[in-house]
């Protein structure tokens, strides 16, 4: 069995559970129906009030640009995380006796779990992608650009390798399916408050905002802000400089590690020398679980 043969057995069996497919979906559609039903609305007025100048439909497409790129990227996350269940079941149900008594090697076994839940994340997160940017253009006249389009699918694929390296290390301290679940709910509950999904960092205090831009959940949310709202924010503060200062300032627009402005590369740089260190970790934590 080779590696390709392995890989797509841990995606095949993954899309098999219709409950898994879901549940790693459960935090995007959570925050998109809160926003359509209330967090909307309140941001809506709120960013309307800061700004009494602006166009109502131009507040409307900044907003809810600036959701759909948190939920994008949340859904990169989310769903990294839960293709990881066929490495969880495989140890609960000792399937690595099997492969390790069958011509595979060890390290086949290790890049198939990572590999598998690198392209479940990008099959549903492209999904999700597609869906929001049709979204966007039907009901706020705010699809994406081609050139938008084309960076934020590249942003998409860069953090599925990441999260996908990220939790094959935590997954590895997982025993039981009981606690995969409750790590799979953290994740997806809190996951949307430590990317400023729900509420703009600018209406939280200093130090939770710092922490926040300590990781990669919230760093990367910024990232893909950018190219969602990069020609909606021009519509919206024309050429005032000062407005676009406050606007940034106020959704996260601005990449920042701790309380440093940085730059986007420099975010970059920081997520490579993350993927590195935690596939190596990961890598070596799995091949001892498998024996």
């Amino acid at each position: 069995m080779t590696l390709l043969n392995l890989t797509r057995r841990n995606v095949v069996v993954f899309f098999r559970d219709p409950a898994a497919v879901f549940f790693s979906l459960l935090s995007p559609i959570i925050l998109f129906v809160l926003f359509s039903a209330f967090l909307g609305g309140v941001q809506t007025d709120a960013l309307q009030k800061s700004l009494p100048a602006a166009n109502a439909d131009d507040v409307d497409a900044f907003v809810y640009s600036w959701v759909i790129a948190n939920l994008v990227m949340i859904t990169t996350a989310t769903t990294s995380l839960s293709a990881l269940v066929v490495f969880v079941n495989d140890r609960v149900g000792n399937v690595f006796r099997d492969f390790l008594v069958s011509p595979i090697s060890r390290l086949q076994m290790i890049l198939s779990y990572l590999l598998g839940a690198f392209v479940v994340s990008v099959a549903l997160s492209t999904t999700v992608f597609v869906l929001a940017d049709v979204y966007l253009g039907v009901v706020h006249s705010a699809a994406l650009s081609v050139g938008a389009f084309a960076q934020a699918f590249a942003q998409l694929i860069g953090f599925c390798l990441l999260f996908s390296a990220i939790w094959s290390l935590v997954v590895t301290f997982i025993g039981s399916n009981g606690v995969f679940t409750s790590v799979a709910t953290i994740v997806g509950t809190a996951g949307g408050f430590l990317a400023g999904a729900y509420i703009t960092v600018g209406a939280l205090p200093s130090g939770v905002v710092t922490f926040m831009n300590v990781l990669p959940l919230n760093q990367a949310a910024t990232l893909m802000r950018g190219p969602f709202t990069r020609a909606p924010l021009d519509a919206l503060v024309g050429s005032s400089e000062q407005a676009r200062a406050t606007v940034q300032e106020e959704y996260g627009l601005l990449p920042h590690i701790a309380s440093a402005q940085v730059p986007e590369w420099a975010i970059w740089l920081l997520f490579a020398a993350l993927f590195v260190v935690f596939v190596a970790l990961g890598a070596w934590r799995i091949g001892r679980r498998i024996g």
